[in-house]
């Protein structure tokens, strides 16, 4: 039976949160079982103050200056006296840098004199540190922590899952990969939210006639995609349309006005969502990422997770190093059936053409000899079903929880903020 690996915890952490919603790593320490005390009045010992930022630009909206007139009386004086650390809760997003914004925050913490020093932003892009650093030097403390891959990650744990989300049960009733033995051979992709790279796979898919051999889903720019605004798919920024501009020709012609859907609607939740039945059917999966464009951005969502958890083998539309942090979680990357070489490339205008090359080569080979496929990927795709279900959340500790926890106790104990 799985189980969430913890250390000795020498000194109980005090989370004081400032605001009402968005208080994202509280709750996941919550559901681990940490020894933290969520506290208003933290007296004089030193404690952190939590406060929500829901999305990274709000940091530079006038509106509350930037979420610190969340603070309350008091904070901005303990910060001072180093009582207090002040943790930015980001780890619901990873963008990469945006100097305004910064420059906003800093602005808005130098008018109320508190240090950049004292300052966390808990964040999933691993990259951000080294692009903030670059430009500003030494000043705030990054901290890397990816609430919703660990929310999936307890959610796919056979022990963790029933316990913490009786309301989302996974019903895994039957599933296995590669399960189908009969019939032509598919794949699937799914994409929701309208963004740049999806735009230009599904426009892919249908002049290369592999839409014809996938599950695709494609919510398009239609009234019934909340998330259709994202993008003006009818001017794309100028460095995508000279990379990509045939793919975008008479884009108003095949875009479509309605979702396109292989699954039931789930409403708002998409995190804990799993649609077995469309991975029973399949043989491969393309994952398609949040990010691919956004530059300096380092990291994989739950979407990445979620699929790999199936066991099908992968190609990822996705930011750099997108696969490499799936072998890093403990994930089999099929090395011997999918060229993965576009992993590392960071020019998204070089990685995509490798990323459809990749899909290629692999559908052909899973395509004209099903079976072949099968048993050369089966040996890794049920090693990754079950890592998913009892090492996946484990791994996920060792990685990321234990050396935030670290850090956090090295604050209580001592004041010193460390990276």
């Amino acid at each position: 039976m799985s189980q969430v690996l913890s250390g000795p915890v020498p000194s109980e952490i005090l989370l004081v949160p400032r605001g009402e919603a968005g208080h994202f790593l509280p709750a996941a320490l919550g559901w681990l079982g940490k020894r933290v005390t969520v506290t208003t009045q933290p007296g004089p010992a030193n404690h952190v103050l939590c406060l929500p930022v829901l999305d990274f630009v709000r940091l530079g909206f006038p509106e509350a200056n930037g979420r610190l007139d969340l603070l309350e009386p008091g904070d901005a004086e303990n910060l001072r006296a180093g009582r207090a650390a002040l943790l930015l809760d980001l780890s619901n997003e990873g963008p990469g840098l945006h100097a305004p914004t910064f420059e906003a925050l800093h602005r808005n913490l130098e008018e109320r004199a508190i240090p950049r020093e004292r300052v966390i932003l808990v964040t999933q892009n691993r990259l951000l540190r080294l692009d903030y650093e670059r430009l500003y030097g030494e000043g705030l403390r990054f901290w890397i922590f990816e609430f919703f891959p660990l929310q999936v990650a307890l959610w796919l744990d056979d022990a963790a899952g029933p316990r913490l989300f009786p309301q989302h049960p996974l019903d895994r009733t039957g599933y296995a990969p590669f399960a189908r033995a009969a019939g032509p051979a598919r794949f699937l992709c799914q994409n929701a939210a309208l963004r740049w790279h999806r735009v230009l796979l599904y426009r892919w898919f249908q002049l290369s006639g592999l839409d014809r051999d996938g599950l695709i889903s494609f919510h398009g720019i239609g009234e019934d995609n909340p998330k259709a605004g994202g993008i003006n798919v009818f001017h794309a920024p100028p460095e995508i349309e000279a990379a990509f501009g045939p793919l975008l020709a008479d884009v108003g012609s095949w875009i479509p006005r309605r979702a396109r859907r292989i699954d039931a609607d789930q409403g708002t939740d998409m995190v804990m969502t799993l649609d077995t039945r469309a991975y029973a059917a399949c043989d491969l999966t393309v994952i398609s990422e949040t990010d691919f464009f956004e530059p300096g951005v380092e990291r994989i969502t739950e979407k990445s997770l979620k699929a790999a958890a199936t066991g099908l083998p992968f190609v990822t539309v996705g930011a750099p190093r997108a696969v490499e942090r799936l072998s890093e979680l403990g994930f089999q990357t099929f090395g011997g059936l999918i060229d993965h070489h576009y992993d590392l490339v960071p020019d998204p205008a070089e990685r995509l053409p490798l990323v459809f090359r990749s899909i290629e080569r692999a559908w052909a080979a899973c395509r004209d000899d099903r079976a072949r496929w099968h048993r050369l990927a089966r040996e890794q795709a049920e090693a990754n079903v079950a890592h998913a279900r009892r090492g996946l959340l484990p791994q996920l500790e060792r990685v990321m929880v234990a050396p935030l926890i670290e850090r956090l106790n090295r604050f209580m104990e001592t004041g010193a903020i460390v990276h």
